[in-house]
């Protein structure tokens, strides 16, 4: 719960904060525009505004939509991921593609370390990448499960720090919490991949405290 407080409060201030300012902004510059009584500049400012609060409507539906679901379904990770690809795609007119063998057999926790690590990575390039299309590959063979997010966005250098942006730190943080790694590469012009590695053996073990014992 405190990770999900502390996770909305950055994204209402990354967008919705942020938004309801640059609208106070326009509606002061629309304000002096008047006083000059110059009709059509009015005009475009006040498009301006309408604009802002369209955008800040949208992402605020969006926040209520995440706090309103339970995107781990019963269905298992693959549906999940599913659900959680047709609502970005349905919500940003990004082209989401996923690629998904079989349901892994890993514990629940895993399953949603690696779905929200997905939601985040998806919100992250929403927000900043400026993409046309994200491949989204889950596999499971052999003694690891992988998952490979990739963008074709503008990129960035993961060695400098993003101020105000957690995104990343908060993925690697889900990923080391099962037992994994997530490492990232990109740079700018180039796009980005995440993968997101978790050895079967290391993530059953870090999940084992959270099996109940029989008394049978």
């Amino acid at each position: 719960m405190l990770e999900e407080r502390a996770r909305i409060a950055r994204e209402l201030h990354d967008s919705v904060s942020q938004t309801l300012y640059a609208i106070t902004l326009v509606a002061l510059q629309a304000r002096g525009v008047l006083e000059q009584n110059n009709g059509q500049e009015v005009r475009q400012v006040i498009d301006d505004v309408l604009r802002l609060a369209n955008a800040g409507q949208s992402e605020l539906r969006a926040l209520l939509t995440d706090l309103r679901s339970d995107f781990l379904t019963s269905a298992g990770l693959a549906a999940s991921l599913l659900n959680l690809t047709q609502a970005v795609r349905t919500r940003s007119g990004l082209d989401v593609r996923l690629s998904f063998a079989d349901e892994p057999d890993v514990p629940p926790t895993t399953k949603d370390a690696l779905l929200l690590i997905t939601r985040e990575a998806l919100q992250n390039i929403v927000k900043h990448a400026g993409a046309d299309r994200v491949d989204i590959v889950f596999e499971a063979t052999g003694g690891d499960v992988e998952l490979l997010i990739i963008d074709d966005g503008r990129g960035f250098d993961p060695a400098v720090a993003q101020p105000g942006h957690f995104g990343l730190q908060s993925m690697r943080e889900r990923a080391a919490a099962i037992g994994g790694t997530l490492d990232v590469v990109s740079a700018h012009g180039t796009g980005t991949r995440v993968r997101v590695q978790v050895p079967r053996e290391v993530q059953r073990s870090v999940c084992a405290p959270f099996r109940v014992a029989s008394n049978g």
